[in-house]
């Protein structure tokens, strides 16, 4: 592991682990139904996942660090104070900080199509959200993957803006990252990213014996259970 190196992975939208997921991007569109949809929703449907999807970016820039305790106290490598952390890291070994994102194209599609067809923005923004949770699902699998051959599994991610984790983590993550050169990913003073459609997270890596493995479902920990858009379906 080389602590002070911040790797960059790029995936292509043709790999398989990174193939449309629909019933997500149903989810996340508000289209609950389990029903077949009548044909103008559907071709609706098809036609931004045409039109947009060979335009989606799949960058993740990443580091491994060690972690430290003095006193039975996790030391974070980055400022922030937080009991959720300190129950997720309890065993791990070291923490995996990344961000990901899914370029700029969604966001000037939503721009382009929000006056004019405010349909088509919608299911963009839904492809955008299903497009950077399935690239952190596979970078995360990545890591398990390798973590194995050590004995290691994954934590469950965490991102600022979860539980306790405060938002303005954002901005030592990104200084951690260098996020902006690595993979164009840029936070402004209200601490929103550009391209929108990205995610800075964390995990943490324990030896396997004291770890539960690697779940995706953030859903399944969250206290909001009344929140529309709550996948059950692997909590």
């Amino acid at each position: 592991m080389e602590e002070n190196t911040v790797f960059v992975k790029i995936y292509h939208g043709s790999e398989p682990a990174l193939a449309l997921n629909s019933r997500e991007l149903r989810r996340y569109s508000g289209y609950m139904q389990s029903g077949e949809m009548d044909d103008a929703l559907r071709e609706l449907y098809a036609q931004v996942v045409d039109e947009l999807l060979p335009s989606v970016e799949y960058k993740v820039c990443y580091r491994r660090m060690k972690l430290e305790r003095s006193e039975g106290k996790l030391l974070l490598p980055f400022d922030c104070t937080s009991a959720d952390l300190e129950k997720l890291l309890a065993f791990s070994q070291e923490v995996v900080i990344f961000a990901a994102t899914a370029g700029l194209a969604i966001d000037r599609y939503i721009a382009k199509y929000q006056l004019i067809s405010p349909a088509k923005a919608l299911v963009a923004q839904a492809l955008g959200a299903e497009r950077i949770e399935t690239l952190c699902n596979v970078f995360c699998d990545d890591i398990q993957k390798a973590a194995a051959g050590e004995g290691l599994s994954a934590t469950p991610r965490y991102s600022p803006g979860y539980g306790d984790m405060p938002l303005a983590t954002q901005t030592d993550l990104f200084r951690l990252l260098d996020c902006n050169r690595q993979i164009g990913l840029s936070l402004n003073s209200s601490l929103l990213m550009m391209p929108s459609k990205s995610v800075t997270a964390l995990f943490g890596l324990a030896p396997s014996e004291r770890c539960r493995t690697v779940h995706n479902n953030k859903c399944s920990s969250c206290s909001n259970t009344g929140c529309a858009f709550r996948d059950t379906s692997r909590s």
